[in-house]
């Protein structure tokens, strides 16, 4: 397209090659770098990506959800991301009183073959990407593995625990300080991918199988 428009083309700086090089930069942040493609327009400040929701959207899952509840993704679209005792953090927030409820997809959930406390409230597959925000945007917390449902914590204002395995929270995904926190165990091995896989070089995801739940609950607490 860029080839036969006759306006002025900005392009965004997505450092693909040094992140797939693994060169890390630390200061590199993906929505900064958008902005960024905008500042020869005169366009500057510290925005933030937002999905705005109508009561329509809210109505619609009023009846699926109770009070004081936190919200887990624990679905990614590679193994290699996805943290594998999320059962057990639920069982711990479960005790403190706390409501649990899991956001995702069909795929997200047969991919998962950990099994939860009757406790928990499993709405993957069962809403839309409009009613799964309405729900992120009415919970206390967002726990989830770098994918989807962390980003869209982020785009309705609601703080994050994002937990990292193959990839790395300096290619840019990461989410700010007034938006979360997350885990990253910093292996030698990590990242192992840009994107993420199915496979593990030593055949456990150490990565993600190093992380304890209390880590991740203490960390979570921490945020709430």
């Amino acid at each position: 397209m860029s080839t036969f428009t006759k306006g002025k083309v900005l392009r965004y700086k997505k450092q693909g090659l040094k992140r797939r090089l693994k060169i890390l930069d630390p200061n590199f942040n993906v929505v900064k770098a958008y902005l960024d493609t905008l500042k020869p327009l005169g366009i500057s400040g510290d925005y933030k990506p937002r999905v705005i929701l109508d009561e329509e959207d809210i109505n619609s899952v009023k009846n699926l959800i109770r009070q004081n509840y936190i919200v887990i993704g624990a679905g990614a679209r590679y193994l290699s991301k996805m943290y594998p005792h999320y059962n057990q953090v639920a069982n711990i927030f479960i005790n403190k009183g706390y409501n649990v409820v899991l956001v995702g997809s069909k795929e997200d959930k047969e991919k998962d073959k950990a099994t939860y406390p009757n406790q928990v409230i499993d709405l993957r597959g069962k809403l839309s990407i409009r009613q799964s925000l309405a729900v992120i945007s009415k919970s206390k917390l967002v726990i989830s593995n770098d994918s989807a449902v962390s980003h869209m914590a982020r785009a309705v204002g609601v703080k994050v625990l994002m937990v990292y395995g193959s990839t790395h929270p300096y290619f840019g995904f990461a989410p700010s300080k007034d938006e979360g926190d997350y885990i990253f165990k910093g292996l030698k091995c990590q990242p192992c991918t840009l994107h993420g896989k199915d496979s593990c070089k030593f055949g456990d995801f150490r990565c993600l199988t190093s992380i304890s739940p209390q880590e991740v609950v203490e960390k979570s607490l921490l945020l709430l």
